[in-house]
């Protein structure tokens, strides 16, 4: 695989993205953050091949200059709750928006596929083993993606006052 760019973000999944969002603020100053709001349904993606839906609670907020993603699973089927069940609360994965998306799943060994109709940008987890246990998110940079992650890029830049949310 060709040299990754600038990391997107991490995902952090957690058990309480409301609590998480709070705790990382009071410890250690992290935010403000942005809601994908109640409920993020993946019902188009695949998940080690198969059609497998799923629901997570997403937050994007910054922490030390890095953009941050809490991931909350809402039911049992994602790959996030089989990583909260095994390994707690923590780093689930590390994103990157490319360009040259098709090149780069040419051959790859998806965990999750998220390219089918049906998901807004289409985006893909390459399994955990070729990178020494994290995930690597891949994130197909198009205008539309863009358009989507700005506001959460946004916080990098020129953090909100208050109480903003982020809608796909």
């Amino acid at each position: 695989m060709p040299p990754l760019p600038e990391l997107f973000h991490v995902g952090w999944v957690v058990r309480d993205c409301a609590a998480a969002q709070r705790e990382l603020g009071e410890r250690l100053g992290a935010g403000p953050f942005l809601s994908m709001g109640a409920e993020s349904r993946f019902d188009a993606a695949l998940v080690r091949g198969k059609p497998v839906p799923f629901s997570l609670r997403i937050a994007f907020g910054v922490l030390g200059g890095v953009l941050l993603e809490l991931l909350e699973p809402l039911d049992d089927r994602s790959p996030h709750a089989e990583f909260l069940a095994a390994h707690g609360e923590g780093m689930h994965h590390l994103a990157f928006l490319v360009s040259d998306f098709d090149e780069r799943l040419a051959g790859a060994d998806l965990l999750i596929d998220g390219t089918g109709q049906g998901n807004p940008v289409r985006w893909a987890y390459l399994d955990a083993g070729h990178a020494r246990g994290t995930v690597i998110e891949l994130l197909e940079r198009t205008p539309r993606a863009e358009s989507l992650f700005g506001p959460a890029l946004a916080l990098l830049r020129d953090p909100p006052r208050s109480g903003s949310s982020m809608t796909p």
